[in-house]
């Protein structure tokens, strides 16, 4: 598929992203893994759940083995099942260098009454707080270089954890899965830390316009049905639901029949089933049959409107209506018609409301779940547009009264495209399972492949009767009041029984198997090729077959002197308009052709340079990076399209002054200009929002030209290719890019920032009608990446507030005082100059500022009185290197780091030096690095909230 990627994304692309979700997700308990520290086992903690009680050892038997029995497969991905009623999906891939273990319960905040909204999404968090046998999950997690996740939606819940290929971590992962399904602590002690957590989560959901909308209309949208329900519940029932509830709630629904365990990647798949069948085979499955809702949402009787009136942001429609469960065969032609309407540029959303100018961004799109669900149209306009006059357009093109009607070569094209999506999912199984975690909810992970097996029949006759069905205004809820002449009802048919609905699934295409490689840096350097080309061109490449043999080639162009292209006008919109074509390729032949090509295609640019992204497979890169360099050595650059991102950019910028990361920079700024010394046209300058603005007006199409024309050119290139190579790649970059040479362009020369000596101050910044504050603390000192301390710092860093949940930070801010749902720090350092600072944030209830700030101080000052323990050190290491071998794993990230080393006359061997040098690192050492480097008392601390508001409460 075809994105372009430049900064600020495009917001249109925001809300295709966002409209096309089949998933409502509430919110996410995520965490980086660490470095090693036994679990301590013992007493359960108080006000637990207690584990059944255990019966007096009998006479010793002959063990009853325990079996996991074939039940299907399909796709690649086999289904077995436990005597006890677990289900159980295995998606080996041989080519992946990870293993990913996920868990889904069919339990979601459907599943809730009144008292209790949000409880799923709250036992998702106090899950994680252990067991008699796991005391601390985090620490355990991150002793093993696990990185962990758990989500909550209407219909699921799933706790989802990837690691470096292991046999004992996936044997520990499944022991854990297995222990925390009926004996996790669900104790009070950790409820009353936890709910102000996961408080602080809800209220940064109340400061972003766009989902307190969604919410409020869906509230509106659904009479009794729990779909009308935002997954993290309302604010009253996180601050006062008994434990007695969640502790019942668990017992209800965490049991086998009703869990599906998941594992893809690179395992023994008899090893596993017999792992599984020992740790989960013994769990019974309980008497009780599981509870299931039964509330059924009645056919809405009229136009419905909702209005929501918040501080910031930018005027908004959303136009909702009600659709039949994802199992129900409308699905496959409701998602068609999301795409005709929203995809860019052909979709119809698009062209008449984003190219005509009267709106910034439009789409539409949304699924049924378990039951009818929600299809949602949205419009997001600029500050003044008029309203009325793109509500009727939208509700016109939407409910199909107005608009051309579609054609015979606009459904071919979304049908490729969702069939390339369906492709480049099945080469990542990690991710795969993912969606597929999202159907078990819904029914059956089989729906997936349901859905991509119908998406190839629907016909324009499918896609219209789909659309007059279901989106009518009397199936509409709007943000306005709109009288009718008469009442009219829909009636959302219901799913078939999915034995029927899927007897007659045919299997998918297969995709091709990768090899079996292990990142190490020996094993990458004995595949690395480095040569120049005639024309100067560096490239490297990394030979390895990959699943589904894909590529990816990443092409650095680099120019100029730092002050001139600072003072130069629109250097950052060439890349966003290469979205538009070039001489010989319109936008929309630009996308179809990268679609038949089953190819990506990003370009990132900046002052300085550029870098091309291209991922595509063996029999296409080549074809691919042909229309790639056309597109960026003859783009298109067309007015219209320029004016179009001028005003979406003006937009945003404008709808962002009452945010709270603007208005924190705009309180700071000027202290940290005044002490670098920084001045308008310096590379280090930091503009305010209305110098933003006044640059972004001056900026005409010309000094687009221009800058490109003076600039843009391979004189100073560097490729790197990971993956299944093709053939003739040496010459097709030469004929491409070999000759796109400008002897007058301004050579590149590096940036390098002086350290900045910033002195302490503090910014308390008052916003108004914020449920949530923010808190930054910075400091500045000299430091390179190629210090001797530089890794002791690095380690140092991590063990205060980079290392995920089990962080001194994240332990005591989040886990102890409950003040923050997020908290952390990282370290920023340059290479090749001595620029580096330490930065701390977090956002939190804008009454706990002073507590959160000295929690935060004493933290700082016990890193800098006693520093890390040798426990903590060998932690971070583990965490450190497991993240790097991770990393190695990407083919995008090994692109990178092959240009980055080519950039620093490095090959492989200089990771492995890395690691030995990090592996060897003392605890004197980190705490001298720290001590010399950071002052407790000189962060620069700038907070941002409604003070006053809460002050008030």
């Amino acid at each position: 598929m075809f994105v372009l990627h430049f900064s600020p994304k495009p917001l249109n692309q925001q809300l295709l992203a966002v409209l096309i979700s089949t998933a409502l997700a509430g919110g996410a308990l995520a965490a980086a893994g660490a470095e090693p520290s036994k679990p301590v086992a013992g007493a359960a903690a108080k006000g637990a759940v207690k584990p059944a009680a255990k019966k007096a050892p009998a006479a010793p038997a002959a063990p009853v083995m325990i079996e996991a029995q074939f039940v299907r497969e399909l796709g690649g991905i086999s289904e077995y099942s436990l005597p006890n009623g677990l289900q159980i999906l295995l998606f080996p891939d041989e080519a992946q260098s990870t293993s990913t273990v996920n868990i889904t319960y069919r339990v979601g905040s459907r599943h809730e009454s009144q008292g209790e909204y949000g409880m799923a999404h709250l036992l998702e968090h106090l899950v994680f707080k252990g067991t008699p046998s796991n005391k601390d999950i985090p620490t355990a997690l991150a002793e093993r270089g696990v990185r962990f996740n758990g989500t909550t939606t209407n219909d699921r819940t799933n706790y989802f954890a990837s690691f470096n290929a292991n046999p004992d971590t996936l044997a520990f992962m499944l022991g854990l899965e297995a222990d925390r399904m009926r004996n996790s602590f669900i104790a009070k002690s950790d409820l009353d830390k936890e709910m102000s957590v996961v408080r602080n989560e809800f209220e940064r959901g109340e400061n972003d316009p766009m989902r307190v909308l969604s919410q409020r209309v869906q509230a509106v949208a659904f009479d009794w049905h729990a779909y009308g329900h935002s997954t993290i519940g309302p604010k009253s029932d996180i601050e006062n639901v008994p434990i007695e509830k969640l502790q019942a709630f668990y017992r209800r629904y965490y049991r086998p029949d009703n869990a599906t365990l998941l594992v893809a990647g690179r395992f023994d798949r008899e090893a596993t089933l017999k792992l599984i069948a020992e740790r989960f085979g013994p769990i019974a499955k309980p008497a009780e049959a599981i509870p299931e809702p039964y509330t059924e949402e009645p056919a809405q009787d009229g136009e419905r409107s909702v209005v929501v009136r918040r501080i910031g942001g930018q005027p908004t429609l959303l136009a909702h209506y009600h659709v039949p469960a994802i199992a129900h065969a409308d699905s496959a032609p409701l998602l068609v018609l999301s795409l005709l309407m929203s995809m860019q540029p052909s979709g119809h959303l698009y062209k008449e409301l984003v190219e005509s100018k009267l709106a910034l961004g439009a789409g539409l799109g949304g699924l049924g779940g378990q039951a009818p669900g929600s299809a949602q149209a949205i419009a997001v306009l600029a500050p003044g547009a008029d309203v009325s006059a793109v509500e009727n357009k939208l509700l016109a093109l939407v409910e199909g009264r107005a608009g051309q009607p579609f054609t015979e070569e606009e459904l071919a094209r979304v049908r490729e495209v969702a069939l390339l999506s369906y492709r480049q999912q099945m080469k990542s199984p990690e991710g795969l399972i993912q969606q597929i975690s999202s159907l078990l909810g819904a029914g059956d992970w089989r729906l997936l492949f349901q859905l991509m097996d119908d998406l190839p029949k629907v016909t324009l006759a499918d896609v219209e009767r789909v659309r007059k069905a279901y989106f009518k205004p009397a199936n509409r809820t709007l943000g306005r009041y709109l009288p009718a002449s008469e009442v009219e009802r829909v009636q959302i048919p219901a799913a078939p029984p999915l034995a029927e609905r899927l007897a007659l699934l045919k299997p998918p295409p297969v995709v091709e198997q990768g090899e079996r490689f292990e990142p190490t840096p020996q094993a990458l350097e004995s595949r690395t090729q480095r040569k120049t080309l005639p024309s100067g061109i560096e490239l490297q490449t990394l030979a390895k077959q990959t699943r589904g043999n894909s590529v990816t080639l990443q092409l650095q162009l680099r120019w100029g002197e730092p002050r001139a292209t600072t003072a130069a006008l629109g250097t950052t919109m060439v890349g966003q308009l290469l979205a538009e074509g070039s001489t010989h390729w319109d936008k929309q032949k630009l996308r179809d052709e990268m679609v038949r090509l089953k190819a990506n295609l990003n370009v990132s640019a900046g002052n300085q340079g550029a870098t091309l992204y291209l991922s595509a497979e063996r029999d296409t890169l080549i074809e691919a990076l042909r229309i790639a360099a056309e597109l960026m050595r003859e783009p298109r650059l067309p007015a219209d399209a320029f004016e179009r991102l001028k005003r979406q950019g003006l937009a945003a910028l404008e709808g962002s002054r009452q945010e709270l990361h603007t208005m924190a920079a705009e309180a700071n700024r000027a202290h940290i200009n005044a002490a670098g010394g920084y001045h308008p046209g310096d590379p280090d300058y930091r503009p305010s929002l209305d110098e933003r603005i006044d640059e972004l007006r001056r900026t005409t199409l010309a000094d687009v030209q221009r800058f490109h024309r003076q600039y843009w050119s391979a004189d100073a290139a560097r490729v790197a290719v990971v993956g299944t190579l093709p053939a003739g790649l040496d010459a097709a970059i030469e004929q491409l890019f070999g000759d796109w040479k400008k002897t007058d362009a301004p050579r590149f020369q590096r940036h390098i920032a002086a350290a900045l000596k910033l002195p302490p101050a503090r910014f308390d910044v008052q916003a108004t009608d914020k449920a949530n504050a923010t808190l930054q603390m910075v400091q500045s000192f000299e430091l390179s990446r190629q210090d001797a301390d530089y890794l002791p710092m690095m380690l140092a860093v991590h063990v205060f507030g980079a290392g995920g949940m089990e962080s001194r930070l994240s332990t005591r801010v989040r886990r102890q005082e409950g003040l923050s749902y997020g908290v952390g720090a990282g370290l920023s350092a340059d290479y090749f100059g001595r620029s580096a600072s330490l930065e701390i944030s977090g956002s939190y209830a804008p009454q706990n500022r002073e507590k959160i700030l000295a929690v935060i101080r004493e933290e700082v000052l016990a890193m800098s009185e006693q520093g890390p323990s040798e426990a903590e050190l060998a932690r971070a290491k583990h965490d450190v290197l497991e993240g790097w071998k991770q990393g190695r794993a990407d083919d995008g990230r090994l692109g990178g780091a092959l240009l980055w080393y080519a950039e620093l006359g490095k090959t492989w061997p200089y990771e492995a030096e890395r690691e030995a040098q990090l592996q060897a690192v003392t605890l004197e050492q980190l705490r001298a690095a720290w001590r010399r480097l950071i002052r407790p008392e000189a962060f620069v601390v700038t907070t941002a909230g409604d003070f006053a508001g809460a002050a008030g409460k």
